[in-house]
């Protein structure tokens, strides 16, 4: 018993003094990590005490880093995870602050870990290590990496109501993210964000608010707003801060307007100490290649290479593939086009990551994640630009086959593109890109068609066709349809709505505020609320039904766009570019085309016709006859063989053709295509898909005429609106009850809108278009009219037909690529598949005749393309109408956009009935015969 008494107490005493020195080492590395974090803390602050300095503040920050290093393994073994959660975070911070940006990595990401698995740290804690985790994937080039690090950080930054640490650096971060990817609105907000959150009293504040400055102005540059670019460099350039980058925008600016012998001054001025020396080498040598300096541009470009040696090594990287960009355009300077092709293709495994094939003949055929979009869209045009060129030079069908697919890609991406983007502006902006070279493929497609007679090529020409028609219309379209038919995330889609609404209403509030303090205040809360739009588009993206359907091909195929038409029906898709006019035309049997030689002269012709059709007033001859008849030589007459079995004609203008009515044009024999076609028109065949057609079955109509009996200072009286409207059947609302808040009321359920009314098209500024309802006298401007951007905003999808008996409402700013930026456009992005409305000032009388008899014969059945037709003709031979009011400027104004319709009218029954008829008849006559009655 003594014995095992002596060994208990032996083993006590052990156990004692075990647990002492473990308390005792505990205690050691609690102390330890004290003294790193007092070191680590000093370090922070030590810029805003009176001795600091850059080098105090390195001593310091590798004496806590020594300590923290020295401590990990033993707080790891001892299994405190909070401790070694804040060691891992903080030895990452020092180890960022000494470039060593890889062991920086491993350590956020072990905190990272880390906090997983312990509930009692907040998750505020969690913020920053998420923060510059993305920041080194970021300057890693590494953008899908970077882009789910800063949206976890964001996603916590959500979850609380006050700003974070370092929120400020998130937005511009993510502006940054937006910047690289092309998005530059995105980019702008979110960099005007950060100044916002910037905190007067944050460490080297001023430094911060200079970059986000220079930051905005990047974005501006990037928009080709080059004067509040320049504005603000030359603001930011005295404080002597990022002196070198705001240099090298300066010089970027002049490069940009042509100013090349400006440029390099500032380039020269330019002294990088890091990897922004690529950047500057390559713009010199872009410089220089614009000034043909072929030795100069070799120079730079050589010493671009060299920096990207020393600072990445063989990390693909988007400023490398900038370089290599332009060492192939060096080689198309010098006419080597092999070799361009060779370096166009190096360059785009640079911009697109995910793609790693040397073959200059392969390119990217799908898309995934977050890289630089527009510099590898425009890498991909110039790779194909270099095989055209090196098909003049060695005749070989695989040269220009190489061109095409190069081509197809571009194409491909910008698709893609257009459907990640969360914005209208970032979506035409980037139409304004593919609209440079929007013309080539087409070119190209039929030149390989013309070689192989390989109908595939005749498609492909086609398809580009269409890619450069509407994409935004089109696409916002099938969005808004794939939302209406969704019964779940009905939340998500009704709070995106809300926002909208929220930024239109702001939006036009803006455009009321002289105050410049207000102003800014409004200014804030739309950029506020475009993040916040973008934040929650996002999230419907990801939505897996919704992405499926968004990101599925939009443009039908030949065959679906032959099942639609009916055999009557002619489809004419019209190509401009500045020599050649290209018409492709598709009938139920047959996809061809045909190519007309232009000038200058023929958009003269142009201009001319359409400036005689929106002056002429009846007062004198109508001179406009000999000019229409030359654009009909031109624009109708060449494609007759290949339509003279049809009687409809389904229009697709391009860019100027917009703003003409086809069946004006009349031939020799002064005879219009009105009597021989009826003709209506679309911007896409995008929206010919069944899926996004509206309802057909809703018969009701709401017809407003707000001007009926009196007008006022701005608009005058509409005498013959009430003749117009006051027959048809449902909400017939004129003068006081025709009103914007009982359009808004009852819009939505209604079948067909009916407005007979006054607008104001404003060309210079498209979102100040608006339709004019009933004056409450000391209203506002907003709750008196209808804007477009509101009219955007609409949920048209149980409409079939709105008919906008107003002036000019079919006309508005001509966007290359994208059409006329309409009124009756605005119907279509709200989801309205046809729309009549008017190119220029109509004539009230003229207008409500037509209108008259056009729904003669629409409530009888007839589809809408004929009834106006038969209205216009009517119009036209009615012996009641002086001869001088028949000219096109009183009836062409109207043109209906749409969907081709059959008639499923009361025709159609009267003939079913007569058939039948006819066949119980023959059947007694036989049957008399039969019994010899």
């Amino acid at each position: 018993m003594r014995v095992f008494l002596i060994f208990f107490i032996s083993i006590l005493t052990l156990a004692i003094a075990f647990s002492q020195a473990v308390l005792k080492k505990e205690t050691n590395l609690h102390t330890q990590y004290s003294i790193a974090d007092k070191l680590f803390r000093k370090s922070e602050n030590i810029k805003s005490t009176k001795n600091g300095s850059e080098a105090l503040e390195e001593k310091i920050n590798k004496q806590a880093l020594t300590i923290f290093q020295k401590i990990i393994p033993d707080i790891e073994r001892s299994g405190d995870d909070s401790l070694a959660f804040f060691c891992y975070f903080k030895t990452g911070i020092l180890l960022h602050y000494f470039d060593s940006i890889t062991l920086a990595k491993e350590n956020y990401l072990k905190a990272i870990d880390l906090k997983d698995k312990i509930q009692s740290i907040e998750d505020s804690f969690l913020f920053q290590p998420l923060l510059f985790t993305g920041r080194i994937y970021f300057s890693l080039n590494q953008f899908d990496s970077a882009y789910i690090f800063f949206k976890k950080a964001e996603l916590i930054t959500e979850k609380y109501g006050t700003v974070l640490n370092e929120e400020q650096r998130l937005y511009n971060s993510l502006g940054n993210m937006y910047y690289e990817t092309g998005n530059y609105r995105q980019a702008k907000n979110y960099f005007e964000k950060a100044i916002l959150l910037l905190s007067k009293t944050y460490p080297d504040y001023k430094d911060f608010l200079i970059n986000y400055k220079i930051n905005i102005a990047s974005s501006l540059l990037k928009l080709e707003k080059f004067s509040e670019a320049n504005i603000i460099y030359e603001s930011v350039l005295t404080s002597g801060i990022n002196t070198n980058e705001i240099l090298l925008n300066l010089g970027i600016i002049n490069l940009q307007l042509g100013n090349l012998e400006k440029a390099i001054p500032y380039f020269n001025k330019v002294h990088y100490e890091n990897n922004r020396t690529i950047a500057l080498y390559n713009q010199i040598a872009k410089t220089y290649l614009k000034l043909l300096k072929i030795d100069s541009a070799n120079r730079y470009l050589d010493l671009a290479l060299e920096e990207n040696e020393k600072w990445n090594a063989a990390n693909k990287n988007i400023r490398h593939g900038i370089t290599f960009q332009f060492l192939a355009d060096k080689f198309i300077i010098e006419k080597n086009y092999k070799q361009a092709v060779d370096y166009y293709q190096r360059a785009i495994l640079q911009f697109y990551p995910d793609f790693n094939e040397t073959d200059i003949y392969k390119n990217p055929k799908t898309f995934t994640g977050v890289f630089s979009y527009i510099n590898l869209f425009n890498t991909l045009t110039t790779k194909a630009d270099a095989f055209e060129n090196l098909y003049q030079q060695d005749k070989k069908q695989s040269s220009l086959d190489a061109a095409l697919h190069a081509y197809r890609s571009a194409f491909l991406l910008a698709d893609y593109v257009e459907k990640t983007y969360d914005s209208d502006e970032a979506r035409l902006f980037l139409n304004k890109i593919k609209y440079k070279v929007h013309d080539r493929p087409i070119h190209i497609s039929l030149q390989l068609y013309e070689l192989t007679k390989n109908n595939i090529y005749l498609e492909d020409a086609y398809n580009f066709d269409q890619q450069n028609k509407a994409s935004v219309l089109s696409l916002n379209v099938q969005e808004s349809a794939i939302k209406s038919e969704s019964s779940s995330n009905v939340a998500l889609f009704e709070k995106e709505n809300l926002i909208k609404n929220n930024i239109t209403r702001l939006s036009l509030k803006a455009g009321q505020i002289n105050d410049s303090v207000q102003l800014e205040k409004v200014k804030t809360n739309i950029r506020d609320y475009e993040i916040e739009l973008g934040k929650l588009q996002e999230k419907i993206n990801e939505l897996p039904g919704y992405k499926a359907k968004k990101f599925a091909k939009s443009i039908p195929t030949v065959s679906q766009v032959q099942k639609i038409l009916s055999k009557k029906t002619a489809l004419l898709s019209y190509h401009l570019s500045e020599n050649e006019m290209v018409i492709l035309c598709i009938t139920p049997d047959e996809l061809s085309y045909t190519k007309q030689a232009i000038d200058s002269t023929f958009y003269t012709s142009i201009k001319k016709l359409k400036t005689s059709l929106n002056n002429y007033k009846g007062e004198e001859k109508y001179n406009a006859d000999k000019t229409s008849t030359q654009l009909y030589n031109i624009i109708i007459k060449p494609i007759l063989g290949k339509i003279k079995n049809a009687e409809n004609l389904l229009i697709i203008p391009d860019d100027e053709l917009n703003n003409i009515p086809f069946e004006a044009f009349n031939d020799e024999n002064g005879n219009f295509v009105l009597g021989k076609f009826n003709v209506q028109y679309q911007y896409s065949t995008a929206l010919l898909r069944d899926d996004i057609k509206s309802n057909t079955t809703n018969k009701t109509t709401l017809a407003m005429a707000p001007f009926a009996s009196k007008g006022n200072d701005e608009f005058s009286q509409l005498l013959y609106s009430k003749n117009e409207i006051e027959s048809l059947k449902g909400n017939i609302l004129m003068d006081s009850a025709a009103t914007k808040k009982n359009f808004l009321a009852l819009a939505e359920k209604a079948g067909i809108l009916h407005l007979a009314t006054h607008t104001i098209v404003n060309d210079s500024i498209p979102e100040k278009s608006l339709i004019a309802f009933y004056p409450f006298t000391g209203l506002s401007p907003a709750e008196n009219n209808l804007y477009v951007q509101e009219i955007y905003n609409l949920k048209l999808h149980a409409t079939k037909l709105v008919i906008l008996s107003a002036c000019e409402t079919g006309t508005g700013q001509l966007a290359k690529g994208e059409g006329l930026m309409s009124l009756a456009r605005a119907f279509t992005y709200a989801g309205c598949p046809n729309i009549i409305g008017s190119l220029w000032k109509a004539d009230d009388k003229s207008t409500a005749g037509i209108m008259q008899r056009f729904y003669k014969y629409y409530n009888n059945g007839i589809n809408a393309a004929t009834a106006l037709q038969k209205a216009k003709l009517d119009y036209i031979q009615s012996p009641d109408i002086e001869k001088r009011f028949k000219s096109p400027n009183y009836w062409a104004h109207l043109v209906l956009t749409g969907v081709p319709e059959n008639n499923t009218s009361s025709y159609v029954w009267i003939w079913i009935v007569g058939v039948i008829t006819t066949l119980i008849i023959t059947f007694i006559y036989f049957l008399k015969q039969k019994t010899g009655r």
